[in-house]
């Protein structure tokens, strides 16, 4: 190895990087070496049975893997409409309606002109409430896991404010805010930060020091480590928080419109609930989870992708 050659150290080979006192900072490509890519300025593995001989086979091998994986998904929700039509037989249409009736009430509502606007609305309070919690979470996260102390003094605080009830910060909320759009927003945003801090928190300390090292003795300016190397890292642990955090603002934002009598989905359940109309009711479960879906297919597919195309 040369004086001024450096030993990858996720992959045991020797990149051609300007030492560290050749002048201005230099370009030191962190992304691919955090990756497990290969850095500027060195060629990459010929047909020698290495990541780059095998690379023209990966498009053929994903289509398939995500070909397979709709299909399995397209299997469970069969059966569980199955097992829903089964249940709803076997215990009559006072307990729980059939499929077809469901069917036909998500027509009503649409026709109804009801649909929409309360999707619209229930949307509005979950993933403003989810991106505020996000953005919190995630800035907390990155300074408690950088400085000790503050990681020290805000975890508590998180894991309490993680543990309380949302049905208790939907009361708090109620006497602070009153019935309306901002008891179901700050509700969400309350219950979703605490996910997404532990989840960067976790991410921040778990980061590869010797990736760090390299930053450091080789100058990367600031934004350089954090768009290369330390957002990067983080992703592998945010991404997953980021859907269990969705998951939640959907249904803590259907529960504090029920409880606050805001409009929304939660309205619409609650209507129905005073009309005894348990078909009309499990059609706001049906629309709302698949907006839900809806919501993660364009909010956080594109994150899994990224990850998916990034570990190789």
């Amino acid at each position: 190895m040369t004086a001024n050659g450096m030993m990858d150290p996720m992959m045991n080979r020797t990149t051609n990087l300007p030492g560290p006192g050749d002048g201005a900072p230099q370009d030191i490509s962190m992304g691919g070496l955090a990756a497990g890519g290969t850095a500027r300025g060195v060629p990459e593995h010929g047909a020698t049975g290495c990541p780059a001989a095998t690379r023209a086979g990966r498009p053929a091998g994903d289509a398939l893997g995500r070909w397979q994986g709709g299909a399995w998904g397209a299997l469970g929700l069969v059966l569980l409409l199955g097992l829903w039509q089964w249940g709803a037989l076997a215990l009559g249409p006072f307990v729980l309606p059939t499929v077809p009736q469901t069917v036909v009430a998500i027509i009503d509502l649409f026709a109804a002109g009801q649909a929409v606007p309360e999707l619209m609305t229930t949307a509005g309070h979950a993933v403003g409430g989810f991106l505020a919690g996000a953005v919190a979470g995630v800035l907390l996260g990155l300074a408690g896991g950088l400085v000790l102390p503050l990681g020290a003094m805000t975890t508590p605080v998180l894991i309490a404010i993680l543990g309380t009830p949302p049905i208790a910060w939907v009361v708090l909320a109620l006497l602070w805010f009153g019935p309306g759009g901002a008891t179901p927003t700050f509700t969400v945003a309350i219950t979703a930060a605490p996910i997404v801090f532990l989840a960067a928190l976790q991410g921040v300390r778990s980061r590869d020091p010797r990736l760090a090292e390299m930053a450091r003795i080789y100058r990367a300016p600031p934004l350089q480590r954090l768009t290369d190397l330390l957002l990067p890292e983080l992703a592998d642990h945010l991404v997953p928080a980021f859907a269990t955090a969705l998951a939640f603002a959907f249904k803590v934002a259907v529960m504090a419109e029920v409880l606050s009598g805001a409009s929304g989905v939660g309205g619409g359940i609650a209507r129905a609930r005073a009309h005894i109309d348990l078909a009309q009711t499990m059609a706001w479960i049906v629309l709302v989870v698949l907006f839900l879906l809806a919501a993660d297919a364009v909010l956080l597919a594109p994150l899994r992708r990224w990850l998916r195309a990034r570990g190789g």
